[in-house]
This record gives structure tokens, C-alpha cells and sequence, in this order.
């Protein structure tokens, strides 16, 4: 009898186990998706300052240097497909600021401002830095879920058996960039 109770208890416990593996891959890999939605997000926006850049290349000639930053940069996220998230979040970070900084520059030009075609390229990019705040929201969501599941008593010792550690959430670590970019406003819309 107390044999059948001990392969029971055994059972149970290994039951326990697998579902709750299962309940944190899953949300693993909700986190995992939702950064692959960043990801596609901030290559569409990184397209869309090239497509800006190359429509206002005459009249930024003296900011080919940023430019060229921010190319290597978008290559970088481009070919880094295998990047863990962690890495591939501090690319996604630093081609922010480049971005910012060449919308900022790209102010001091007013005579693009009334192209037609660079203010079309201009209402995308606001669009797509709407959709990665959101899909930012989304992620950050995810990753708080994650990293509260994997450390309640008593997930928390599976977590560890199996090894899942603690995401990171998609900050922006420079004051100065927190907020998002206004192209409206930078160029007088």
C-alpha cells in the first residue's frame, strides 16, 4: 500500500513538473514573439530613415557620417538574426538614438519640409514609432508576466532546474530619448 502512495506522490509531482515547464516555455516564448514583433518593427523604421535620408540627401550632404551610423547600425539588426534578445535589445537601443539624432539634424533643413514625398515618408515613420510603443507595451507585459511566474514559490525551483532565467524589459536607458519622436513637430507640421 504505502508503495502504491509513494509512486502516486512521485506521479503527482512529476505531473506538476511537466505542466508547469510547459506554463513557462509558453510564456517564454509569448516574450520571444513579441520581441520578433519589435524586431520587424525596427527594421521597417530603419528602411523608412533610409528611404527619409535618401530623399533628403542633397540637403543633409553634411550628415553622412550619421548616416552612414545609422546604415551599419540597421545592417547590424539585419544580419544578427541569431542574436539572443538581450543583444539584439541593445542594437535595437543604439539605432534608436542614431534615429533620433538624424531626425533631430535633419531639422535644421527647412527647405525639405515641403517635398511631398519626404512628408509621406515622414507620417510613416510616426506611424511605425506608434506601433513599436505599443508593440514595446506589449512585450514589456509579457516579460513582467514571465519573470513574476518563473519566480512565485514553488515555479521558482523549476524555473531554476530547467534553467529560465529573468527577461529584460525594453527600456530606454538615455533621458533624452525616452519620449518619442514628434517628425510633426520636428519639421513644422
Amino acid at each position: 500500500m504505502t508503495t502504491y502512495i509513494i509512486i502516486g506522490v512521485i506521479g503527482l509531482l512529476l505531473v506538476y513538473i511537466i505542466i508547469t515547464y510547459n506554463a513557462v516555455k509558453k510564456r517564454e516564448i509569448k516574450v520571444e514573439q513579441s520581441f520578433y514583433n519589435i524586431d520587424v518593427l525596427l527594421q521597417n523604421r530603419a528602411d523608412e530613415i533610409v528611404n527619409l535620408v535618401s530623399t533628403t540627401k542633397s540637403a543633409v550632404e553634411n550628415e553622412k557620417e550619421l548616416l552612414e551610423e545609422v546604415t551599419a547600425l540597421r545592417s547590424k539588426v539585419n544580419r544578427n538574426s541569431n542574436k539572443k534578445v538581450d543583444d539584439k535589445l541593445e542594437d535595437a537601443k543604439r539605432l534608436e538614438g542614431s534615429v533620433t539624432t538624424l531626425l533631430g539634424r535633419v531639422e535644421a533643413y527647412p527647405d525639405i519640409k515641403y517635398n511631398s514625398q519626404y512628408n509621406h515618408l515622414q507620417q510613416r515613420i510616426s506611424n511605425v514609432e506608434e506601433n513599436i510603443q505599443a508593440q514595446r507595451r506589449t512585450f514589456n507585459a509579457r516579460v513582467a508576466n514571465f519573470n513574476t511566474y518563473i519566480v512565485m514559490f514553488p515555479r521558482n525551483i523549476i524555473a531554476s532546474i530547467f534553467k529560465f532565467n529573468k527577461k529584460p524589459s525594453f527600456e530606454v536607458t538615455d533621458q533624452s530619448k525616452k519620449e518619442n519622436i514628434n517628425v510633426s513637430e520636428l519639421f513644422g507640421k
